[in-house]
């Protein structure tokens, strides 16, 4: 009997041996406990290459982190023509003002073959007097101008040739005289001043007459006038008497009326513009280039400065050529353009002084130049870098400095021909086919310095 109560406590305590077990077993499927952890694996940091200037090393986990991309560099496309917006104007030395010689009034107006302004007789062309917008050529007649002034010249002319001729004659006569005894030298010697005096007064009166620009046949009309006065005893001819003071103003260049200021009656000076004539066969280009654009410009030699001006009100009509030959020295503060001014062709007539026009330049294309994209581009204090990828096996990255020759279209032109003049001042070469980092560049260079800084101070 005793054995019993053994027995019963040992089946007790394997029922709640059994009992625990169980709990345990379901606590630790509904809360299992952490396994022990394994050490951490390291991660390897960034790294400076010695070997090499301004290159780090970086691991892919930090690649990936950072979104690192890079892309081939690629020869540059050639660049597309450089437009410059643009007005046209009159080049003023193709600018003539016409005036008169001698003041005076009006008396006629200068004609032209042209269309009658009445609507309605539009066939058959006229003459008419000039008027704004006609075309004339050279010494065509503008107007006439009637001048006592001129007239007064001419006379004195006249009178000095008159006087002249009579007093040789008197030294003629006087030097048979003499000869003969009948007068003495001194009378002889008289005569001969008194006809250098005029010659001199002649030469007087021509050289004003020259003065006002009229020509040898206009001086020598007076000579042969003053002659048949002389021979017909002080009488004149009546169509010479009509035209003594009678000035014709001539256009002194082929072109167009731009201004006229007279009509018959008005009384004119010297000082009065008549008509503006303007060769319009050519005509001056004033476009603004912006600042950045200039040194493209001012690379092209002299003889490859050529640009196609297009109207702004004819986008699909041909294109005119036309050259320039001068680039503005002042930027304006508020466009930061400066002007280019050339000039176009217009034998068509088609362009009109103050029209919006669009110049294009072509530009040269230069198989030294690199292409790559702006992102790539660091710029620090005025210096640009780029980060390179020299061994695309590798993730090792290389700050380099480069010449930017321009941006254009999302694209950087780099020089990939340095001289030795350029290395020296620290610019390094790309080449085509080289890997550029476009995509966490500034991250690249964030950690290179701060890597530099740290091999500094151990140092």
């Amino acid at each position: 009997m005793a054995s019993q109560p053994r027995l019963f406590r040992i089946a007790l305590f394997l029922l709640a041996f059994v009992v625990a077990t169980g709990v345990y077993v379901l606590i630790k499927r509904e809360h299992p406990v952490a396994s022990a952890r394994e050490p951490d694996e390291v991660v390897p940091n960034s790294v400076l290459v010695t070997s090499q200037p301004n290159t780090i090393r970086i691991p892919s986990q930090v690649v990936n982190s950072l979104g690192i991309k890079t892309v081939s560099a690629q020869t540059a496309p050639p660049p597309a023509p450089l437009k410059l917006e643009g007005s046209l104007f009159l080049d003023p030395n193709r600018l003539t003002h016409v005036h008169t010689r001698f003041a005076g009034e009006v008396v006629e107006i200068g004609a032209v073959s042209g269309l009658p302004d009445d609507p309605e007789d539009r066939a058959t062309p006229v003459e008419r007097p000039v008027r704004f917008g006609d075309r004339v050529v050279q010494n065509q007649l503008l107007c006439v101008v009637w001048s006592k002034d001129l007239g007064e010249k001419k006379s004195e002319l006249v009178d000095c040739l008159s006087r002249l001729f009579l007093d040789q004659e008197t030294q003629k006569r006087l030097e048979e005289l003499w000869k003969k005894g009948a007068v003495p030298e001194r009378s002889v010697r008289e005569a001969e001043r008194s006809v250098e005096s005029d010659m001199i007064a002649v030469s007087r009166a021509e050289r004003t007459l020259r003065s006002w620009r009229l020509s040898t046949p206009d001086i020598e009309a007076i000579r042969a006038e003053a002659v048949r006065i002389h021979r017909n005893k002080g009488q004149w001819d009546e169509d010479v008497r009509g035209q003594w003071a009678r000035v014709e103003v001539r256009a002194s260049i082929d072109g167009v009326v731009v201004e006229k200021n007279v009509t018959v009656g008005d009384v004119v000076d010297t000082q009065l513009d008549l008509f503006k004539i303007a060769d319009l066969t050519r005509l001056d280009v004033l476009a603004h280039a912006y600042e950045e654009d200039l040194p493209l410009l001012e690379d092209l030699p002299p003889h490859e400065r050529h640009w196609h001006i297009h109207l702004k009100s004819d986008q699909g009509g041909k294109p005119l050529s036309g050259s320039f030959n001068q680039i503005g020295n002042i930027i304006d503060p508020n466009q930061h353009t400066a002007l280019v001014m050339g000039w176009v062709n217009n034998l068509s007539g088609r362009l009109r002084i103050g029209q919006f026009v669009t110049a294009e330049v072509d530009l040269p294309s230069n198989s030294a130049e690199v292409a790559i994209p702006v992102s790539s581009l660091i710029d620090e204090d005025a210096i640009t870098y780029i980060f390179v990828q020299p061994d695309p096996a590798e993730l090792g990255f290389t700050r380099r400095r480069v010449l930017m020759v321009r941006r254009r279209d999302n694209l950087a032109y780099i020089e990939g021909r340095l001289t030795d003049e350029q290395r020296r001042a620290g610019y390094q070469s790309l080449r085509i086919g080289e890997r550029v980092v476009i995509s966490g560049g500034l991250e690249l260079a964030s950690e290179l310095a701060n890597l530099q800084a740290e091999a500094i101070a151990k140092k």
